[in-house]
């Protein structure tokens, strides 16, 4: 008698065990949803700023920035904007994020270039300012270097909830895997540049 009660408590010990480990991993999976979506927002403004600002190159002429901005900030605009709509749909596939990482460090490097060539503004009385330069760059990375740790902190918590019993098991049956967190200097990579 005692061990067919010691059978039942066993199981229901299990059986919460359990649920508390699927409710634990739902939570970290949402986090790291809700973490994405904040680094997704700072990513699309990047987007149209830069886009906004190699369009205003294009416009005033043939010189070596709008060329640069033409060949090089706009295609790695491009590829960063269709890396950034595979991981929208799955934030904690690690090749989804390699992708986006690695197109977003080639962005980074083409925005240096870019910087780089960009003429410095004349600072007259009746000069119009440009509408960008390299220091709204670095106001964006700000947040953007915020949300990126946000999002890396999430992943770092759900890869170790995953590891642990008995969350290991259900990831193992449900097919759940380790997510990619960004590269830890590839949000420093970015600096002002004038």
């Amino acid at each position: 008698m005692w061990i067919l009660s010691l059978e039942w408590l066993s199981l229901a010990i299990t059986v919460f065990w359990v649920a508390g480990a699927w409710k634990r991993l739902q939570r970290l999976r949402t986090t790291c949803k809700s973490a994405f979506a904040a680094l997704d927002a700072q990513f699309v403004l990047a987007l149209e700023w830069l886009r906004t600002c190699a369009r205003a190159e294009a416009g005033e002429g043939a010189e070596a920035s709008a060329q640069h901005a033409r060949h090089a900030l706009l295609p790695s605009a491009d590829l960063l904007e269709l890396a950034l709509q595979q991981a929208r749909q799955h934030p904690l596939r690690p090749e989804a994020i390699a992708a986006l990482d690695s197109s977003w460090q080639s962005l980074q490097v083409a925005w240096q270039a870019y910087a780089q060539l960009c003429p410095e503004p004349q600072g007259g009385e009746g000069a119009e300012a440009p509408p960008a330069g390299p220091q709204d760059w670095g106001q964006l990375m700000v947040v953007q270097r915020h949300c990126t740790a946000q999002f890396n902190v999430a992943v770092e918590d759900y890869n170790r909830a995953i590891g642990q019993f008995p969350a290991w098991v259900l990831a193992r049956i449900l097919g759940m895997k380790p997510g990619r967190s960004f590269q830890q200097d590839a949000a420093l990579l970015m600096q002002q540049t004038a």
